[in-house]
């Protein structure tokens, strides 16, 4: 893959809630530009065209793909979309960044990244909490030693959704799920700390509309390390994330996938790291950094971590009997 130079210009695939978030952040975005967006329907691309500013409205994702001004594609519909849309906007020879998580199951994610490869373009699952400013100083803090030998971590992301059958994370049809879409952020925390499990014990339950709506994660390591991982559309939980260590420890405030303040403990002294404001633009940055270095995957989101994940949560999801229908 050759390195890109000049501004580079970006495609968005959808007009939901996380695109308007990331058309948003991307404000702060200096190098590159949002110059189309897709989406299936003409009126819903041209009125999200007109309040973001964006030169050209596509009425379908594949007149997106064909789009020859656009470089790389942000994808950020609805999971079940997130397969086969990646697959073809890079067989169209797009770069793309899809949304966490990166798809249904470990299946799509080799069809992915075997697109990726055939047609030697750049792929990133966007999970932003692995570019948060705040969370990557403290994480390099901790590989570095700051709290010593990691033993115990708890993380939890968990709210009490109104039930609503024709909400997106209660609908099986569009993906739902507490797994995918919330345990996804405090697993991705014990797996930067501590790499991936080497056990994983599961208790939760599938609600009334085919999906899991609480789950609850043993995980362990090597050692006796170990975290206990929660996520719930049913349960109000802390929604924070605790790293303990001989040493030390480190407390993620509220929210803990996106907070801007860490707490650092080590021995009595504690030290309160402020980082710059979470957002989705900081995943661009990365982006922009591989495409200039002409490298096809980053090295702190990697294909094989996206994969791995996706398996252990296959594996998770039929421990519960919460399938789709692409398994």
């Amino acid at each position: 893959m050759e390195p890109m130079t000049g501004p580079i210009k970006w495609g968005l695939a959808g007009t939901g809630g996380i695109v308007t978030s990331f058309a948003r952040d991307f404000a702060h975005v200096a190098d590159g530009e949002i110059v189309a967006v897709g989406s299936r329907s003409a009126d819903s691309a041209n009125a999200f065209a007109a309040e973001h500013g964006i030169g050209t409205a596509h009425g379908s994702y594949e007149a997106l793909a064909a789009d020859p001004n656009v470089d790389v594609v942000y994808v950020g519909g609805i999971h079940p979309v997130h397969a086969p849309q990646t697959v073809m906007f890079l067989d169209a020879g797009k770069h793309v960044l899809v949304e966490k998580p990166i798809a249904l199951n470990a299946a799509q994610a080799d069809d992915m990244i075997a697109a990726a490869t055939a047609n030697d373009r750049f792929l990133m699952e966007a999970l932003w909490t692995r570019f948060n400013p705040a969370h990557v100083e403290v994480m390099a803090r901790i590989h570095d030693g700051a709290i010593g030998e990691v033993r115990r971590i708890q993380g939890d992301f968990s709210f009490a959704l109104p039930h609503d059958p024709g909400h997106r994370l209660l609908d099986r049809a569009k993906g739902g799920g507490g797994l995918l879409d919330l345990g996804i952020y405090p697993l991705t925390m014990a797996w930067w700390t501590l790499g991936e499990p080497e056990t994983i014990h599961v208790v939760g339950r599938v609600g009334e509309t085919g999906v899991d709506d609480e789950v609850t994660l043993l995980c362990g390591w090597p050692g006796g390390a170990a975290a206990t991982l929660t996520a719930s559309l049913r349960v109000g939980g802390t929604m924070t994330a605790r790293i303990e260590g001989l040493e030390g420890a480190a407390e993620f405030g509220f929210p803990g996938h996106a907070t801007t303040t860490v707490t650092l403990r080590q021995g009595r002294e504690t030290e309160t790291i402020e980082g710059e404001p979470a957002g989705l633009h900081h995943q661009v940055a990365e982006v922009h950094r591989c495409l200039r270095a002409g490298v096809r995957e980053s090295v702190r989101m990697p294909w094989a971590t996206s994969r791995a994940m996706m398996h252990r949560f296959d594996q998770i999801r039929a421990e519960l009997g919460a399938t789709y229908d692409v398994d």
